[in-house]
């Protein structure tokens, strides 16, 4: 990940751990955390930023 897209996805994805909803970001339901770790889309409209 580029550095500033990298940290702006990391801001996005831990703010439900941040707030005490979950205790890893891919377990929070509607995060695109889990798409980024394993490739699981739920929604299936969920794209990588780079392609």
């Amino acid at each position: 990940m580029s550095g500033i897209t990298h940290q702006k996805l990391n801001y996005i994805h831990y703010n439900p751990v941040k707030a005490g909803l979950c205790n890893l970001p891919e377990e929070y339901y509607y995060s695109s955390a889990l798409f980024y770790e394993k490739g699981v889309d739920y929604f299936g409209f969920i794209k990588h930023y780079l392609f």
